[in-house]
């Protein structure tokens, strides 16, 4: 491997309390996310980047976690000669990722923090170092994320920032509202609510959850557990404002589509069971809201009550077709 890939000036691997840290069980547990179906959500991604890369180019891999889409792209290159640098928020995370990817000299990592006194996250152009500024990067993926960015329309001026001119940015979401979007296709973070409503109605009609009804007639709880579960899978906004951000920040649209992607309820149940506070909290009250930790035969209960709310939902089916939409752009002319 050639050894200028990456600026001199610019290490690979930052000095950095979380790159000392051990893997936690958090990240391992995520990582296995990468095996359900759902996630071939990735391809169309890879695809659309394999086609777009050429010799040198390097990459953002923008919440790129514990590096799913990073290795996807890895195996798709090959021996090509391109970097990936995976920004997240999460040191746990990225920790798993320079586990899996210390060697690989066309990976680097970088962390934005949280800035507590400004009330914001680090952005890109003050992660990745002056020598990274200087070359800029030609091209910016955000998979499986950019509906959950509160400040989008800063991290889209830093990524304005840091792109070339000749770059493109590469956008996905299942969280998007499409108009495309056929009546048999779920958004799928939308079925978490379809999910509650049907858990509320069995518990009211089935004697083995009788010991939670009283927290269906309780307001105060049952709408803290609505705000929290809002916290958890954000509302779904429509495709027209991020197309819209976009552009404001100096990004013409090069395509919109949209792809049905095959997810199975059981695998989709199993990710839903690591989030059960946030979809099924109100049975016997969610930490976060209470303070009190459930005790395991509540969270038993949850367990078994959204199993059984998702068999309803999705009418017994072995999988859902769920919505997913992407964007690519590239910088405006005269930007």
């Amino acid at each position: 491997m050639p050894p200028h890939l990456w600026p001199a000036d610019f290490p690979r691997i930052p000095l950095a309390e979380w790159v000392d840290q051990p893997v936690e069980a958090l990240a391992l547990n995520y990582d296995t996310v990468e095996n359900h179906g759902w996630y071939a959500n990735l391809d169309h991604t890879v695809d659309q980047v394999a086609h777009f890369v050429r010799p040198g180019d390097l990459l953002v891999d923008y919440s790129g976690g514990t590096g799913i889409l990073a290795k996807r792209l890895l195996d798709r290159l090959q021996r090509r000669r391109a970097g990936i640098l995976i920004v997240d928020s999460s040191p746990k995370f990225l920790r798993l990722a320079l586990e899996k990817f210390r060697d690989e000299s066309r990976m680097a990592f970088r962390r934005i923090r949280w800035l507590r006194d400004e009330r914001r996250l680090e952005r890109l152009d003050e992660v990745v170092g002056e020598a990274l500024m200087e070359r800029g990067v030609d091209a910016i993926l955000s998979t499986n994320a950019i509906h959950l960015y509160h400040d989008l329309e800063e991290t889209l001026a830093s990524w304005h920032h840091l792109i070339r001119t000749s770059g493109r940015v590469f956008v996905q979401s299942g969280n998007i509202r499409n108009p495309e979007m056929p009546d048999d296709e779920w958004i799928i973070d939308e079925t978490v609510g379809v999910i509650h409503e049907a858990a509320r109605e069995k518990v009211r009609r089935d004697e083995r959850f009788a010991a939670y009804r009283d927290w269906l007639d309780d307001t105060e709880h049952m709408q803290a557990h609505d705000r929290l579960r809002d916290r958890y899978f954000l509302p779904v906004r429509p495709l027209e404002h991020y197309l819209g951000l976009l552009r404001d920040q100096g990004f013409d649209i090069l395509s919109v589509e949209r792809r049905r992607i095959p997810a199975r309820v059981d695998e989709w149940y199993e990710f839903l069971s690591v989030y059960h506070e946030g979809v099924l909290g109100w049975m016997g009250g969610a930490e976060k809201v209470t303070g009190t930790a459930p005790s395991e035969e509540v969270v038993d209960d949850r367990l078994t009550l959204m199993r059984e709310a998702m068999e309803e939902v999705f009418g017994g089916a072995f999988e859902f077709g769920a919505s997913w939409t992407y964007i690519t752009c590239e910088v405006s002319p005269g930007d």
